[in-house]
């Protein structure tokens, strides 16, 4: 199962090295012409000790021929030898610094566009698939992962391409000169090869629990540092501490299983290697003894036994690359295989220009098989109708407010805009009719004007300006010590909650799209900021068709329409002084939040954001 499931892994991965398919191709002539001619690096030793040294015959591929009817001096064959020696070794280095260099391109290419597309992939998968995903465990697919894919490719592809040339080369020439030699000097290399065998499937499962284990690592790394306020703030950082300690613990044991069978497979190997060696010596001189080798020979066995070793060591040594890189394929395919559950529906067409009458006609709505969070709504609102959706908890409102701009799909009914299913729709051109203003609004590394424009990134700079003046953002802004080219800090520490809101609406303003969906826009602002706030708010839904989620009932105030939620179903709707009236669910909720004030305080509250 895991050998199909590496299989289907690779496959995936490597239709991305098509581009580059005459590079390699090339990359592998070059390897192969170089394993041959390292093959002949010992041959020149061989013809100096039968020709100069012993005044023996020698046996050449092609030339002993020549050799012998040229009859050329003792001096003249030494020389000759020495020559080709450096040549072999010029030719060998030219073609390895060809193939090397390839190879490292192929790879740095490769790895660039499996990231740019996994990333690419990863933000249009569905919210369902990130609600089930740790972020950490993501990152490290996107950058450990693909960093052993392109070792593999830069390295042990190299390793393994010219160790197997080189031993077929060897074995070739080695059965061409003696196949009984041959024999006898390749009789421990079957153990040889089970033993690497045996070790690699072990490597390859290690390699899998520690390339799990560190996106596990990962993902409690990026929340504890994503949340140090809290960690620090409550005093836990040896809990989390202890907690990274017994998740780094499985991560290290299998790092250590991976070291302690390398380092019990490497002596196995020299051992077979000098068993190897041991063979050729007492084969090799009873042979030239009894006449039938020469001593040429013999060295020549020896040589390329003792290269021959070499190159099982590279292969053993890639089969560890190959198989981290195997279970980082596995992971990467893993997430480029999974299909989103909300896609262009086929025939959707692109929509520009949409009035904002939305329609919930029958939605129901559930993350869990027959635990539904949204039962039966039905909805209708008016292009330029602000309405605020309102329940405690768990109430389904921000679910509700999903399924507009598709994060979600119904299981049963549908969502209509402008009078047609929004399925219909493209992804795209839905949600660039759809603005967001969130409680926690997270803002971009870069500049204040880069994330007041996220949304319209060719905005001019008037736009820019115009969208913060309107959003009342400009005046602290223009404090900044660079103004609109200030650097926001990570998670925007060093603004106020009341300034990232502003930027926040300054970016849906320029946005100007006609759907505005906000959720507890004003939550943990003081009086103040919450002015200012809704005073850009006011600016900003002025025209537009708009949804506000709020527990704070001071933000619901001027809407046209407010729904009551609970356990997802629309349980009372109509403006504020009538559902006070009802004394129901709404008029709790009220009486809660007003509680204590004085009358007239109470009614400063309700009419500061009329």
């Amino acid at each position: 199962m895991r050998d199909r499931k590496t299989t289907r892994a690779w496959a995936h991965v490597l239709l991305l090295l098509r581009p580059f398919w005459k590079q390699l191709c090339a990359a592998v002539f070059a390897m192969g012409l170089g394993a041959l001619v390292s093959v002949c690096q010992p041959w020149p030793l061989k013809i100096v000790i039968d020709r100069v040294l012993s005044h023996k015959p020698t046996r050449l591929p092609f030339l002993d021929a020549w050799l012998d009817s040229a009859q050329f001096s003792k001096m003249a064959i030494l020389f000759g030898a020495c020559a080709a020696t450096l040549l072999v070794a010029v030719v060998t280095g030219l073609l390895t610094y060809y193939f090397t260099r390839a190879m490292g391109d192929v790879a740095q290419h490769f790895v660039f566009a499996i990231r740019r597309d996994l990333f690419a992939h990863m933000q249009r998968l569905s919210m369902r698939f990130h609600d089930q995903q740790r972020t950490g465990d993501l990152i490290t697919r996107l950058t450990t992962d693909t960093q052993a894919i392109q070792e593999m490719i830069a390295e042990g592809i190299i390793t393994m391409g010219t160790s197997a040339c080189v031993l077929m080369g060897m074995l070739v020439v080695m059965f061409w000169l003696s196949w009984k030699f041959a024999l006898v000097s390749l009789s421990v290399a079957p153990l040889l090869f089970l033993t690497v065998f045996r070790y690699k499937r072990r490597i390859k499962f290690a390699s899998r629990q520690a390339s799990a284990s560190t996106g596990q690592l990962a993902s409690l790394a990026q929340e504890t540092l994503a949340s140090i306020r809290i960690v620090q703030g409550l005093a836990q950082e040896e809990q989390q501490t202890e907690r990274f300690h017994a998740r780094s613990e499985s991560q290290h044991q299998a790092y250590l299983d991976i070291v302690r069978y390398q380092a019990r497979m490497a002596p196995v190997v020299d051992v077979f290697a000098a068993a190897g060696l041991t063979l050729v010596m007492w084969y090799g001189a009873t042979r030239v003894l009894a006449g039938e080798l020469t001593t040429g020979d013999v060295v020549l066995f020896f040589v390329y036994i003792t290269n021959l070793y070499k190159p099982m060591k590279g292969l053993a040594r890639s089969s560890v690359r190959f198989s981290k890189a195997s279970a980082g394929a596995e992971r990467i395919a893993e997430v480029m295989s999974t299909r989103s559950d909300v896609t262009d529906r086929e025939g959707a067409r692109a929509v520009t220009g949409l009035k904002g009458d939305i329609e919930f006609r029958d939605v129901s709505f559930e993350y869990e098989a027959g635990r539904p969070v949204l039962s039966h709504i039905n909805l209708a609102i008016k292009p330029g109708e602000k309405v605020a959706i309102v329940g405690a908890t768990g109430a389904g409102k921000s679910t509700l407010v999903s399924l507009i701009p598709r994060f979600y799909d119904p299981i049963e009914g549908e969502v209509r805009i402008d009078g047609e299913d929004i399925r219909s729709y493209t992804l795209q051109s839905l949600r660039e009719q759809i603005s967001l203003v969130l409680q926690d609004q997270l803002l971009f590394s870069g500049t204040i004007r880069e994330n007041i424009a996220f949304g319209r990134p060719r905005a001019s700079d008037e736009e820019i300006v115009a969208a913060a003046v309107a959003a009342n953002a400009d005046e602290f802004i223009q404090q900044l010590s660079d103004g609109y080219e200030t650097l926001v800090a990570e998670r925007a520490t060093t603004l106020s909650g009341g300034q990232k809101q502003r930027i926040a609406i300054a970016r849906a303003i320029l946005r100007n799209a006609p759907i505005i969906l906000l959720d507890e826009p004003t939550t943990g602002l003081d009086a103040n900021a919450e002015d200012l706030v809704m005073e850009g708010l006011a600016r900003l839904l002025k025209g537009r068709t708009a949804i506000v989620i709020a527990h704070r009932l001071t933000t619901v105030n001027r809407a046209d329409s407010i729904l009551v939620l609970d356990k997802g179903e629309i349980v009372e709707r109509g403006t504020h002084e009538k559902l006070v009236a009802m004394g129901g669910r709404y008029a709790e909720f009220y009486e809660l939040q007003f509680r204590g004030q004085a009358p007239g305080e109470a009614r400063q509250s309700r009419q500061r954001y009329r």
